[in-house]
């Protein structure tokens, strides 16, 4: 995850994640991450009124689906606001990186596991308001396979990292968004596999 960008992690009402294409594996020194908000699992409603007539900006993140036996790697985000949410790895491209590389570089910092990009999943949009802008958030999820490492949370910006039944992450999920990723890859794979 890139720190750049003062990070709140959450989903409506908060920013979320990154971006990747390709099927590298990503890299990047957990420890040279820069500061950035991120961590919508997508679903937000419209927002009010008012937001409504906000300036309007936009955001793109990357992130996937890692798949191993059944199973795929959900996180929990560090929250200012200390709420329990669970979700998947994502976040925002650093200059010059292709969406799929992005998320495999996410996958990889926020939990420690190397990974493989199979497919593009779809794309999640949803509004959230920051600052007084109203924010359109585009998610683009991968379906990606485990290539090796186990879940590690990284201790700033993830608390928790773990494998999880494709089935009980949907009904895990705190966003929308991320359900139905979650959702389509359990639809692409043969049991998950």
């Amino acid at each position: 995850m890139s720190r750049s960008r003062g990070r709140g992690k959450g989903g409506p009402g908060k920013p979320a994640g990154k971006s990747g294409s390709g099927s590298g594996t990503g890299g990047g020194s957990r420890s040279s991450r820069r500061r950035r908000r991120g961590r919508g699992g997508g679903g937000g409603g419209a927002g009010t009124p008012a937001a409504a007539r906000s300036p309007t900006e936009r955001e793109f993140s990357c992130g996937g689906v890692v798949v191993r036996d059944g199973q795929c790697i959900v996180i929990q985000p560090v929250r200012p606001d200390n709420r329990r949410v669970i979700a998947l790895p994502k976040g925002h491209p650093e200059l010059g990186e292709d969406p799929p590389t992005a998320a495999l570089r996410e996958i990889l910092e926020e939990t420690g596991v190397t990974a493989r990009v199979r497919e593009r999943l779809g794309e999640v949009v949803y509004w959230y308001q920051r600052d007084g802008k109203r924010i359109r958030k585009t998610v683009r999820m991968y379906l990606c396979s485990h290539e090796s490492g186990e879940p590690t949370p990284d201790g700033d910006e993830v608390s928790d990292a773990r494998w999880v039944p494709l089935r009980q992450a949907i009904k895990e999920l705190s966003f929308p968004g991320d359900r139905k990723m979650v959702t389509e890859a359990l639809a692409r794979t043969s049991g998950g596999r």
